[in-house]
């Protein structure tokens, strides 16, 4: 049976931060997800990561999708389980979530929240997608810096049906851009 949340990590010649990072996903109390790594050993940067995002999305497995980079941490340790309850209540295509994302503050921070999303006020790790409608929308991950969130606006502009779980669900190590540690 497929898990229910296929976590997405992008990892960059960051072994310290990546192990804090699968750690942080330990600590979850239900275990129905598995935790998938895109591997940039050669350094080819942001852009190669989204185009690895797009071309990965006909291999996924969970019936959501959320990206959790290895300079970032889940800090819910419940956070499966309530993504489950919100998918089983309300069946969303999106749950929307909320990212620490260090001196950026929180995003999306609250004159954005449960609005369209707004470059430069989510982070990646600021949605779970559902495996069909990523796939659906893979071809928006693209070489530019800002891909992420123009990924979750095609979404949005579709129509996707949309659960705003109000919750700080991830939390930034460290701004890498991109850089090892």
């Amino acid at each position: 049976m497929a898990p229910f949340l296929e976590i997405i990590t992008r990892t960059n010649r960051r072994p310290r931060m990546l192990e804090l990072n699968k750690a942080s996903l330990r600590a979850q109390t239900d275990p129905d997800w598995v935790q998938t790594f895109l591997h940039d050993e050669a350094g080819l940067g942001i852009g190669q990561s989204h185009l690895r995002l797009r071309s990965y999305a006909p291999r996924l497995v969970g019936e959501y999708v959320w990206l959790l980079d290895d300079d970032d941490l889940c800090i819910r340790p419940s956070l499966v389980a309530e993504l489950k309850a919100i998918a089983t209540k309300h069946d969303p295509d999106v749950i929307m979530l909320k990212m620490d994302h260090g001196p950026r503050g929180i995003q999306p921070d609250d004159g954005h929240w449960k609005r369209r999303p707004t470059i430069g006020h989510i982070g990646c790790s600021g949605y779970a997608v559902r495996r069909r409608v990523w796939r659906l929308h893979a071809a928006a991950w693209n070489e530019r810096y800002q891909a992420d969130g123009e990924f979750i606006q095609r979404i949005y502009d579709a129509g996707a049906a949309v659960y705003w779980h109000d919750v700080i669900a991830s939390r930034v190590q460290r701004i890498s851009l991109g850089r090892p540690e």
